[in-house]
């Protein structure tokens, strides 16, 4: 059905001019019905890479430098108000998701099965034997993901997960606020409490193939995660009970 129905993917990209060819291929080759609409928020030349590949395509790819960049979630949020399609697929530059899995991810929006599709690193059939496991990272996870679960009052197996496909219908209902990461975590919420339709999709993970971490590593790591999921865990309790 993926191949009879056209839908939009959007990129949110920040310094990823080593990888965003790469990244364009496979994702083209994997839906090739696909809008494709990139936004890159960094100083280098990822914008005038991905415009050089559509060039020599003849892929009629948008890109757009998205001045006033705010964060990724800021950048989705431009993508989703230029989206053609009614169905929206966000995946990002860095190849750690599998551009092949695409099909997989969205079919169940386009079917409409669900209104919002979760592609999970943790649940049962994704494959993450080519992702280099981070301790910090995979507690903190695990950590986020139960207490996301209480709070959205279903299980949810990969909550900050930055693979996700959505219906027009639900991501403008929504409304979601942040304009930086915390709207990984705020779309599955927002659309548990209010009753949309979720499945979850096992993905293939890779440790990051381009681009920089912001977590950094050692001591640093663990600061910066527990930080982050703290926030993203209080963020998510205000939502539950209406305050943000």
């Amino acid at each position: 059905m993926m191949n009879e129905q056209p839908f939009t993917i959007i990129i949110s990209t920040f310094n990823e001019e080593d990888t965003i060819r790469d990244c364009l291929s496979r994702v083209r080759s994997a839906a090739p019905p696909a809008e494709i609409i990139l936004l890159h928020g960094g100083r280098d030349g990822t914008a005038r890479a991905a415009r050089e590949w559509g060039k020599e395509n003849e892929d009629p790819i948008r890109v757009y430098e998205n001045y006033g960049d705010s964060g990724k979630g800021h950048a989705i949020k431009v993508g989703i108000t230029l989206a053609s399609h009614p169905v929206m697929l966000q995946f990002d530059a860095d190849l750690q998701f599998a551009p092949e899995d695409i099909p997989r991810m969205v079919e169940p929006v386009l079917a409409g099965e669900a209104d919002l599709a979760i592609g999970s690193r943790f649940m049962k059939g994704a494959d993450r034997s080519g992702y280099r496991s981070s301790f910090f990272r995979d507690r903190g996870n695990a950590f986020l993901n139960k207490f996301i679960s209480l709070v959205a009052r279903r299980e949810v197996s990969d909550v900050t997960t930055g693979m996700k496909a959505w219906s027009r219908e639900l991501i403008w209902a929504i409304d979601f606020k942040d304009n930086r990461f915390i709207y990984e975590m705020e779309i599955v919420v927002r659309s548990a409490l209010k009753g949309y339709r979720i499945v979850q999709v096992p993905v293939t993970y890779f440790s990051r193939q381009g681009g920089a971490s912001g977590h950094g590593t050692g001591a640093a790591e663990f600061c910066s995660i527990a930080r982050t999921g703290l926030l993203i865990a209080f963020k998510a309790a205000l939502i539950r009970w209406g305050l943000w």
